[in-house]
């Protein structure tokens, strides 16, 4: 059985250190990892001013763009997974039958992290697998 790690990509410096982090891990692990990136069509209330399949096109083009300026040549297995829905759910999601969920802090907390909502906490609450949230340190 393989050592699964997903990590959320989302292109903020502490999504690039998780990812950074995750990588290391499953250097250590001998594991896979799943770098996933999720969307949400936006609301709007003009019919047709989105093009969804464009959307998607966008969304896999900017995760492979993030990911390689991260890790040009990855040294362990790597699958890039785009998901259309909410982040918190698509993570989760995801995270069914991994050994580990690894994300990136924004750094809210109290009264606003409350107020907004966290996909980290919301994550850390609901996902089938340890969780992991990286937040970066200095201006790296």
């Amino acid at each position: 059985m393989t050592y699964r790690i997903v990590v959320g990509v989302d292109g903020s410096v502490h999504g690039n250190a998780a990812l950074r982090w995750a990588l290391d891990e499953a250097l250590a692990h001998a594991a896979e990892i799943i770098a996933v990136f999720a969307w949400q069509m936006p609301f709007i209330g003009i019919p047709g001013a989105f093009d969804r399949e464009e959307m998607e096109r966008i969304c896999k083009r900017f995760l492979e763009e993030t990911v390689a300026a991260i890790v040009p040549e990855p040294r362990v297995p790597m699958t890039k997974l785009v998901a259309e829905g909410d982040v918190s759910a698509s993570l989760i999601a995801a995270a069914k039958g991994a050994d580990m969920l690894v994300l990136g802090s924004r750094g809210r907390g109290g009264f606003v992290g409350l107020k907004l909502g966290s996909v980290s906490q919301e994550c850390a609450q609901h996902a089938p697998c340890p969780v992991v949230i990286i937040k970066q340190l200095g201006d790296n």
